[in-house]
């Protein structure tokens, strides 16, 4: 496996310049890249750098409202997963349900009704016509439909 260059640059953003905190099937195409290429060797020296200016870095005290927000969303977490119990977790969405109940009923009762079943009528010499097929191309006396 090859490495380029920007995934070398990539490889260093993430896991800084210690080869042993590279991920180890990359950190093989990284030193097989190190050791053929002068810009990756020269990257290499400036993320080093970069690591011991944060590793000598004093590290910052949170503020204590950061702590107090920080503390508090386990607590706020638990009291939602109380308040939100499965029984009233549903209720926001239970208007949605019904709507689509009522839709899919209300197509059950379309489907199964008279509504799209053949329509007699009587025709000029009184024999029976079958008006659905007339509009799909039976017609009266073989005529074309619609």
């Amino acid at each position: 496996m090859t490495m380029r260059l920007e995934e070398f640059r990539s490889l260093l953003d993430a896991w800084g310049a210690d080869p042993g905190r590279w991920p180890g099937e990359r950190r093989e195409a990284a030193e097989a890249l190190l050791a053929v290429s002068d810009e990756a060797r020269r990257l290499l020296a400036e993320e080093a750098a970069f690591d011991g200016l944060l590793a000598g870095a004093p590290p910052a005290a949170p503020s204590a409202a950061l702590l107090d927000s920080v503390l508090a969303i386990p607590r706020t977490a638990r009291q939602t997963r109380k308040a939100g119990s499965w029984r009233f977790g549903f209720l926001p969405v239970l208007p949605r349900f019904a709507g689509l109940a009522a839709a899919a009923m209300l197509g059950f009762y379309i489907g199964t009704t008279s509504l799209f079943q053949p329509v007699q009528t009587m025709a000029a010499d009184n024999d029976t016509v079958i008006i659905s097929d007339y509009v799909f191309g039976g017609g009266i006396d073989g005529e074309a439909g619609l």
